[in-house]
C-alpha cells in the first residue's frame, strides 16, 4: 500500500522501478510470432470465415501489446514527458490503422520501441528535460519527504547527533520549516508521507510531555498564584529561596533576643504561613506531575494507534484538540497537513 501510494512522488522526480520493466516487457510481447494464415480448404464461404477470423485474431494479437502501451502512459511519470507520451500515442494510432488497412503484415514497431526508450530514459533529442529541474526534485524528496526517515533512523542510534534532541527548540524550528516546505510542495503530498510528518509532530509533542513531567522547574512555573519567595524575582539565583528564608530566619531570632514584638511576631507568623503555602504548594506540584502523566500516557496511546494505521486523520485532528487545548505542542501547520487528504476519505 506504501508503495503503491509513494510512486507518484517518486515518479515526479524521476524515479520508477518498474516503468523500464513494464516497457522492456511490452517490447517482447510485441516480438512475439504473429497467429499463421489458415489452410486453404477449397470451401469458399468456410474460408472467407476463416481468414476473417485470422484477420481478427491477428489484430487482436498486436492490439494487446499496444493496449499496454497505453497503460503505461497513464502511470505517474516526469510532467516534462508529456510531449513524447503524445508522439507514442500518435504512433500507436499509426500501427493500429496499418493494422486494419493492412491485415496479416506485421508493423513496424521499432520507431514506438525508440520512442518508448525516450519516455523511459527521458533523454529524447527533440524535448530535452533539464539535468538540473529533476535534481533539483530529488534533492526536495530527499529533504523534505524523508525527513522523518531521517529522524527516525538517528533516534534509533545512541550517539547520532545529526539531529537535535525532539524536546529542543533546534528540532522544534527544523522540524516546522521542514513541515511548512511540505506543505508548500504539492506533487509531494500524499498519505504515507503525511502520516510521517504527524507521527514524527507526536512523537516530539510526547517527548515534551515525558521532559515536562520529569522537570520540577517547569511544573512549578506552571502554577499561579503562588506564594511570593525570592525565587519568584530572582528565577535564575540558584538556592533563592533557602537563602530567603535563612535570612528571615536570622532576622526573626535576633528580633526575638532584642525583644522587637512587632518585627518578630509578624516574621514567626510569615514562617508558619509559608511553611503550609509550600507544603500545599507540593501536593499541587504532584498533582500536576500526574496530570502531566496521565495526558503523555493518553498521547502516547494516541500515537500507538495513529502509526498502526487505526486512527484516520480526520479523527486525530479531533483528538490533538483535545489533547492541546492551549495549542502549545500542535500548531497550524499540522492541521494543515491533516486536512489535506480529506478528499480521499
Amino acid at each position: 500500500m506504501k508503495k503503491h501510494e509513494l510512486e507518484p512522488v517518486f515518479a515526479r522526480a524521476g524515479l520508477s522501478s518498474d516503468l523500464e520493466t513494464l516497457a522492456n516487457r511490452i517490447a517482447v510481447d510485441m516480438r512475439r510470432s504473429p497467429p499463421t494464415p489458415p489452410l486453404v480448404s477449397g470451401d469458399e464461404h468456410r474460408d472467407r470465415e476463416e481468414l476473417k477470423r485470422y484477420r481478427e485474431g491477428y489484430y487482436r494479437h498486436y492490439d494487446e501489446p499496444l493496449y499496454k502501451v497505453e497503460t503505461m502512459l497513464t502511470h505517474a511519470w516526469v510532467p516534462e514527458a508529456a510531449p513524447i507520451a503524445a508522439e507514442i500515442k500518435a504512433e500507436v494510432a499509426r500501427i493500429r490503422d496499418t493494422l486494419r488497412t493492412n491485415p496479416g503484415r506485421v508493423p513496424d514497431f521499432d520507431p514506438l520501441e525508440a520512442l518508448m526508450g525516450h519516455y523511459v530514459r527521458l533523454d529524447h533529442p527533440k524535448y530535452p528535460i533539464p539535468e538540473s529541474v529533476l535534481t533539483e526534485r530529488r534533492n526536495v524528496l530527499a529533504d523534505v519527504a524523508g525527513y522523518p526517515l531521517l529522524v527516525q533512523h538517528a533516534m534509533s542510534e545512541p550517539f547520532n547527533d545529526s539531529i537535535p534532541p525532539l524536546t529542543s527548540e533546534d528540532f522544534h524550528v527544523e522540524l516546522g520549516e521542514r513541515l511548512q516546505a511540505y506543505l508548500e510542495t504539492p506533487w509531494l503530498h500524499c498519505q504515507v508521507v503525511t502520516r510521517w510528518f504527524v507521527t514524527l509532530v507526536l512523537d516530539a509533542a510526547l517527548a515534551c510531555k515525558k521532559r515536562d513531567a520529569a522537570d520540577e522547574n517547569r511544573i512549578i512555573a506552571m502554577l499561579s498564584h503562588r506564594w511570593p519567595t525570592l525565587s519568584l524575582w530572582l528565577p535564575g539565583f540558584e538556592y533563592a529561596d533557602q537563602i530567603w528564608y535563612l535570612l528571615i530566619i536570622c532576622i526573626t531570632i535576633g528580633a526575638l533576643f532584642m525583644e522587637w514584638w512587632p518585627l518578630a511576631i509578624p516574621l514567626m507568623v510569615w514562617l508558619v504561613l509559608s511553611k503550609g503555602a509550600h507544603r500545599r504548594e507540593r501536593k499541587l506540584i504532584e498533582r500536576k506531575r500526574e496530570q502531566i502523566a496521565a495526558r503523555a500516557l493518553t498521547m502516547k496511546r494516541v500515537r500507538d494507534r495513529f502509526a498502526a494505521g487505526q486512527t484516520s486523520l480526520e479523527k486525530l485532528s479531533y483528538q490533538l484538540r483535545q489533547l492541546d487545548e492551549q495549542g502549545e505542542y500542535f500548531g497550524d501547520p499540522v492541521y494543515q497537513a491533516l486536512k489535506l487528504h480529506h478528499h480521499e476519505a
